[in-house]
């Protein structure tokens, strides 16, 4: 029988590491995979990407109650693109063959 490889997704969302799922907080990743979640450098570089993208939310602006500034994201998409980078590269080295990342943001980071 062929085990089922888990698949840890990069994706950026408000309050969310890029290492789906993570902590807000603290940039844990909870993955439920222990070479993810208890990696310190991860949660480093889970934790400063979740705060970087979050703070393009704008809230009571623009006429909006929330309102996204894409202009800020396209002028540091090289800084989120190599903190991306950095994360995707750890997860290849520590990678035991139990997962595969699932890179949901460099190509749209790359088109904007």
């Amino acid at each position: 029988m062929i085990e089922e490889k888990q698949v840890v997704k990069i994706q950026l969302d408000y309050l969310q590491g890029p290492i789906w799922i993570s902590d807000a907080e603290t940039g844990e990743p909870m993955t439920g995979i222990e070479l993810i979640d208890s990696d310190a450098v991860l949660k480093a570089l889970n934790y400063q990407v979740c705060q970087l993208f979050s703070s393009y939310y704008e809230f009571n602006s623009h006429d909006a109650p929330c309102w996204f500034n894409r202009e800020k994201e396209k002028a540091e998409k090289g800084i989120l693109l190599d903190l991306i980078s950095q994360i995707v590269v750890r997860l290849n080295e520590i990678n035991d063959g139990s997962f595969v990342v699932e890179d949901l943001e460099t190509e749209r980071l790359l088109a904007l």
